[in-house]
């Protein structure tokens, strides 16, 4: 099987915007990418912690709103938000 790194890697766009949360600086970190499948499926694809690391980074914790979550050799936080299938929203912890 031939993967198309550059191609992938090209379709992908990425930004990052100055915030405030709770009276803070915070930052949003956004990756906007279009997938040719069901939204079900793609919604399932972001929040299943099993799902998670064939695109990301492994993930533990409780994956629903007020559950605590640690991405594997990186930050982790608590999930404020869960409106299937159209936000997933959380407040990052350093790394642990």
């Amino acid at each position: 099987m031939s993967l198309d790194v550059e191609g992938h890697l090209a379709a992908a766009e990425r930004s990052v915007s100055s915030l405030e949360h709770d009276g803070r600086p915070a930052r949003s970190v956004t990756l906007d990418r279009g997938f040719p499948v069901p939204l079900e499926d793609l919604w399932d694809a972001v929040t299943n912690s099993e799902r998670i690391p064939r695109w990301f980074l492994p993930i533990t914790g409780e994956l629903k709103p007020g559950g605590r979550y640690q991405l594997e050799g990186n930050a982790g936080g608590v999930l404020t938000a869960c409106e299937p299938p159209s936000r997933y929203a959380g407040e990052s912890a350093e790394a642990t």
